[in-house]
């Protein structure tokens, strides 16, 4: 954006231009004074002989994302090479785009550089924190002006400032504008530049000067207008009404000489243009004698009919004629809204009585695209009585939205239609084609998607056919089309596109990519990332939520699970997504809490097929009910059919059925093949390969297919599962998962799960949670007989291997029991266990509880106990460590793996339990705190210190390591929080900072 134009005839400003000269040499310089002062002149003058770059906000409540895309906009006038938009996805703060800013800036910002910020005063929200950061902490070489009328609504500490004293002008000045009556001029005016030029008008017109008393402003905007004819002056005061006007808006209020005459004016120094205004304090006088609501409303018909329908509705809102606020909003709310508007709606509406039940509607489709969807549903069932297609196909969107497809389609069964078709009727066709087909009734949605494109024929127009178009689309990518799916979803987006409709092209590119995580997860990524950026620019969010969503789901197809849970957030739609990623994880206890809670919401086959899978580790019966359920659900609604018989098959893998097993294999491999679903394509190999003679060429198949799809972490698996079967070196393949955060020694029903070596061992779980698994599988709770009997196993655990004399043991389980009664208790609790603990395969003489007449204990060669192999696995790191051996960096990975939770945290008060607890969290430590010293890279630091405060949120070494690494890592404003928390850990302990100062200048150079 190029800087305001200077007047032809400016005055020589010495005294001002050194004053901004010596404010320069800050980083930032706020330039404050009321309307009138000529800060946009005179700053532009001084800015015209220098490097500058001008921005002027375009308006209050300007996005973050708008903003960014303006500010790099006027950076690109002198930096070319800068992108024209930060296309982020993922940074949803100020903060982040700052960083991103600031970044770009490094790169190409090689010589000092102003950056003036016009009507900045305006600014709110993240855009005013994008700024206050940038002030914080910018460039060296950038210098921000900021120009403001009001007191800025961020801190700009440190920062030079002008005033209306450095703007007035100077006698001098005065005489050299006005002539011999300066003095008289600057004791009238105060050296107000606005009122000093009306006075040169005023002489140079020939009129006389106005007195002392009165309004002065009033006395000179008469002078100034007084040799004008009426037109003319009526032009003007319609324009100081309107605040600002096209000349074609002029030319329809009746002024058909506005292109001849506003130029003039213009010259004259009364008005600027092309959008015209007329400048102060002139239009503040005529405001103050001339408030024609007539020429609001006159404008507002013409904005209305040239499409400016956000316009007319301002117009309309400052002339309060409300009556007319309530037709345009039922006429032209959904253009408004498309157009980015939805606030201009809403404000409209918070300051009326609503009296027409349609204006809930209305509100609730502005609050659908802000995307307040709780507050939409609330308004949209206030509207409710006879339901016609114009409510019900907002009604019905929104409950879709919301997870309620089976209220829409209540909402659909109770729409009145009658003979008119509409384009409401077309999209609560294309809409119903939709919530019918997802809740399974097929045959219904076709003949929805017929009526649909009837409808289209009939009623006409780019927009309809959209609609249509959009329906078959739907139904195709159900079907597995892909042909059909691209020919119908590409005519929707041109077609949209034809029609002008921003919004309705942003809701079909959306599904669109939604279908696509399936097939093509990459191209869903650019689809949606290129639909957040258009939606932003048009100012249009309600569907981010539904974007962030498919990126969650893309992710977790591509391995990228970080990514994922990013991008899934706390969005209840996003369980299954976030389930997903734990489960392809080695995490069961994690998976599983998130499906109970999608479930508890609904029974979608996807969820109960993942759960399935989940808990077939620990509980064959259950899993197989779950994929039973999930394949007759999945059959009828006739959608998630591969993940159901995946579920189905690796379950019966697991149990033994191998003939269940090669079906399901089989019948998902052919629907995925022909859906061109590459990662069900690539597991249903794998479940092949697990009941097949030829398991080698499958799982080979099934790595190629991984690959395929842009998923290294499927691929890996298949390698790990085939080097396990074959018995060849797993290294690979392992350390590949081990980078994803991948556990490979957890049995599920996957591929990884199948290939664990079957081993007649017992495997005691103390770490995160308690578990004893015999051959892979969890003993279940009926098995125990006993609380006590699990409490005398934690016990032993606690000692790992160490024998424990019977009165202690006595002690600890019955603390208030002095009777005799105790040794026959525990020689109960001591047959209980032996029996969990009893597995087939194992030599008679070995017996993994050892218990003679004085001592008991565990037998670790025939008992794999988590906590004793973490603790010996961190002894050797951390000898090898002190040795500065070069395996030490690989054995504290492997130990730091290990670790997956505190010891027996269900026994938080028991001191037994706080002793071992205690041992293995300062073990724990002992071996981040090495890898923080061993690794280079800053964001491994960063995430090595983040567990050590979580372990302990008062080490204080942590705190200061962590704020200097992730400062290494360029992550700025997260640097800035965590110092924070450093602050106030140490305050909250009475403990004062060892650097109090890490953000002073020389500490910033000691952390860099």
């Amino acid at each position: 954006m190029r800087q305001p134009a200077v007047p032809a005839r400016l005055v020589d400003r010495p005294a001002l231009s050194a004053a901004l000269d010596a404010a320069a040499t800050h980083e930032v310089v706020v330039v404050k004074a009321g309307a009138g002062w000529g800060k946009t002149t005179a700053v532009a003058a001084w800015a015209k002989t220098r490097r500058a770059c001008w921005l002027t906000v375009p308006g209050a409540d300007i996005s973050l994302e708008r903003f960014s895309r303006e500010l790099l906009r006027a950076l690109r006038h002198r930096l070319p090479r800068l992108p024209a938009e930060l296309v982020t996805t993922t940074a949803g703060d100020a903060t982040t785009v700052a960083e991103l800013v600031r970044g770009l800036l490094g790169v190409h910002l090689d010589e000092p550089v102003v950056l003036v910020v016009d009507d900045a005063g305006v600014l709110t929200g993240e855009a005013a924190r994008l700024v206050e950061e940038l002030c914080l902490d910018g460039p060296a070489l950038l210098t921000l002006v900021l120009l403001t009328r009001v007191e800025l609504g961020f801190a700009v500490p440190g920062a030079a400032e002008i005033d209306s004293r450095q703007l007035a002008f100077t006698e001098r000045e005065v005489a050299a504008l006005a002539g011999p009556d300066a003095a008289m001029i600057l004791a009238r005016t105060g050296g107000r530049p606005a009122a000093v030029a009306l006075y040169r008008e005023a002489l140079s017109g020939g009129c006389a000067l106005p007195g002392e008393s009165g309004d002065v402003l009033a006395q000179l905007s008469g002078s100034v207008l007084a040799d004008q004819p009426e037109p003319v002056r009526e032009l003007v005061r319609a324009i100081a009404v309107l605040g600002s006007a096209r000349t074609e808006l002029c030319v329809a209020l009746g002024f058909p000489d506005a292109r001849e005459t506003l130029p003039e004016l213009a010259r004259r120094g009364l008005v600027t243009g092309p959008e015209w205004t007329v400048v102060e304090p002139l239009r503040e006088a005529l405001l103050r004698e001339h408030a024609d609501d007539g020429v609001r409303v006159k404008a507002a018909v013409f904005c209305e009919r040239t499409g400016a329908h956000a316009e007319a509705l301002r117009h309309l809102v400052e002339a309060e004629r409300w009556d007319l606020v309530t037709q345009l909003l039922l006429r032209r709310d959904e253009q408004i809204v498309a157009g980015g508007d939805a606030e201009a709606v809403l404000t409209a509406l918070d300051r009326m009585e609503i009296e027409d039940p349609r204006l809930h509607l209305v509100r609730g489709f502005a609050l659908q695209h802000r995307g307040d969807w709780l507050a939409a549903v609330h308004c949209y069932e206030q509207a409710t009585g006879e339901l016609r297609p114009c409510t019900s196909w907002r009604m019905g969107q929104l409950y879709a939205l919301t997870g309620q497809t089976g209220r829409a389609v209540e909402v659909f069964e109770r729409t009145v239609f009658d003979d008119v078709v509409s384009l409401d009727v077309v999209r609560l066709l294309s809409l119903a084609t939709h919530w019918f087909r997802e809740t399974g009734q097929c045959e219904t949605a076709r003949e929805l998607a017929v009526r649909c494109a009837e409808a289209a024929r009939r009623c006409g127009g780019h927009a309809a056919f959209a609609w249509s178009d959009k329906a078959f689309g739907l139904l195709a990518g159900y079907d597995g089309d892909r042909a059909a799916f691209e020919r119908h979803y590409g005519q929707a987006v041109e077609r949209a596109r034809r029609a002008g409709n921003r919004l309705l092209e942003l809701t079909i590119r959306t599904e669109q990519a939604w279908f696509r995580t399936e097939t093509g997860p990459e191209e869903a990524l650019a689809e949606v990332d290129e639909v957040l950026v258009l939606g932003r620019q048009a100012g249009l969010i309600g569907h981010e939520r539904d974007c962030r969503g498919i990126r969650a789901l893309a992710n977790v197809r591509l391995g990228r699970f970080d990514a994922a849970l990013r991008d899934a957030g706390q969005d209840p739609r996003t369980l299954v997504t976030r389930a997903e990623v734990h489960r392809r994880r080695g995490e069961p206890g994690q998976a599983q809490a998130f499906l109970d809670e999608a479930l508890a919401a609904g029974s979608d086959p996807l969820a109960v097929a993942t759960l399935a899978r989940v808990v077939a580790g620990t509980d064959l019966a259950t899993a197989g009910k779950l994929a039973d359920q999930a394949v007759a659900t999945s059959a009828v609604l006739r959608s998630r059919e591969v993940p159901a018989l995946l579920a189905r098959g690796w379950v019966a893998a697991l149990a033994g059925d191998r003939e269940t097993a090669r079906a399901d294999a089989a019948t998902a491999r052919a629907l995925a093949g022909r859906r061109g679903d590459r990662a069900g394509l690539a597991d249903a190999l794998q479940l092949a390969a697990v009941v097949s003679a030829d398991r080698g060429a499958l799982l080979a198949e099934a790595a190629v297919v991984w690959r395929a799809a842009g998923d290294p972490v499927g691929a890996a698996a298949a390698q790990l599962a085939s080097a396990r079967l074959d018995d060849t070196d797993p290294a690979e393949p392992e350390n590949v998962l081990r980078r994803h955060g991948v556990r490979t020694d957890v049995r599920m029903a996957d591929v990884l799960g199948a290939s664990l070596p079957r081993t007649a061992r017992i495997v005691v779980r103390t770490l995160g949670w308690f578990q004893v698994l015999r051959d892979g599988i969890a003993v279940p709770t009926a098995s125990w007989q006993s609380r006590k009997a699990r409490d005398l196993l934690k016990v032993l655990a606690a000692h790992r291997g160490r024998p424990v004399p019977r009165p202690r043991l006595v002690d600890l389980l019955w603390p208030d029991d002095t009777s005799d009664r105790t040794a026959n208790r525990l020689s109960v609790l001591l047959s209980t266990l032996r029996t969990v603990l009893s597995v087939p395969g194992l030599p008679e003489d070995a017996e993994p509880l050892v218990a003679d007449r004085d001592t008991v204990s565990l037998d670790l060669s025939l008992i794999h106990l988590d906590v004793a192999v973490f603790l010996d696995s961190a002894h050797l790191a951390l000898v090898a460590h002190r040795r500065g051996d070069q395996a030490a960096a690989s054995l504290l990975t492997a130990a730091d793996e290990l670790y997956v939770g505190e010891f027996l945290a269900e026994q938080p008060y028991e001191q037994w339990a706080v002793q071992a607890r205690e041992e293995v969290q300062g073990r724990y430590t002992a071996v981040l705190r090495a890898l923080v010293q061993l690794v280079r890279d800053p964001d491994q630091q960063v995430g090595y210190l983040i567990r050590m405060l979580e372990l302990d949120p008062y080490d204080e070494s942590a705190h200061v390591r962590l704020v200097k690494a992730l400062r290494a890592a360029g992550r700025h404003g997260e640097a800035r929080r965590r110092y924070q928390v450093y602050l106030e850990q140490m305050r909250e302990i009475g403990v004062r900072p060892v650097e109090p100062d890490l953000f002073a200048p020389t500490a910033v150079l000691r952390a860099g």
